[in-house]
């Protein structure tokens, strides 16, 4: 099975961060036995993610902390990553880069 297969069947979104909780790949699975991936497929599937995904970043409120990553989801960008960087730092906004224009909007 391809990874984009495997992540499009088997994950409802999956996202890392660029430096953040060490890269790992954080996902909701649809099925409470699906697979991790192993070291060559996690390169694959940040690849992946960086071209079929959204760049996007987190802030806190004076926008000085920013938290940089890629998501994906069939349905599209939600506030998962923005949830974790809440509860983790206090983030409290969340900026997607669009691909048309290249221009970040928040989220």
């Amino acid at each position: 099975m391809t990874i984009e297969k495997r992540i499009n069947e088997d994950f409802e979104y999956i996202y890392f961060f660029k430096e953040a909780f060490r890269s790992k790949l954080i996902g909701r699975p649809n099925l409470i036995n699906t697979g991790g991936f192993n070291a060559e497929e996690v390169k694959q599937v940040k690849d992946f993610i960086k071209k079929n995904g959204e760049e996007f970043y987190t802030v806190d409120d004076d926008g000085l902390d920013k938290t940089e990553g890629y998501y994906y989801s069939k349905d599209g960008l939600d506030f998962e990553p923005l949830d974790k960087m809440t509860a983790d730092s206090g983030h409290t906004q969340m900026f997607y880069k669009d691909k048309k224009t290249s221009e970040w909007k928040q989220l």
